[in-house]
């Protein structure tokens, strides 16, 4: 993959995908279950946290699992659900930097869509 020609960084961890979750009916109108509706698909790159994200962010109580960079995009928000490959995971916080073309996502593991 070619580094960003600006800023010369490579999103080079693979493919996610946001977007929601939709409940699945019978014809009798009963839940059978859940879907993911992919809205969007962003390259990314795995960060390693910083202390500092602790102390500013989260509280003890808090779990983050993965901490990852993504270009900004105005159509993803916080209650959207991020897959990748088949893991599901909520976006605890979105931070954008300081150059305003990329965000960072903090997510929490999901065990499944019917979570």
């Amino acid at each position: 993959m070619k580094p960003n020609k600006k800023t010369s960084e490579e999103l080079n961890s693979g493919l996610l995908y946001y977007g929601v979750k939709k409940t699945v009916r019978d014809e009798k109108k009963a839940v059978v279950g859940n879907r993911f509706v992919s809205l969007g698909m962003l390259k990314y790159k795995i960060k390693y946290f910083k202390h500092e994200d602790f102390t500013n962010y989260f509280g003890i109580e808090s779990r983050v699992d993965l901490k990852i960079k993504v270009y900004k995009v105005k159509n993803l928000e916080m209650t959207q659900l991020i897959r990748i490959g088949n893991v599901y995971y909520d976006i605890v916080k979105m931070d954008d930097d300081l150059t305003g073309r990329f965000t960072y996502l903090y997510l929490q593991k999901r065990g499944g869509l019917d979570d």
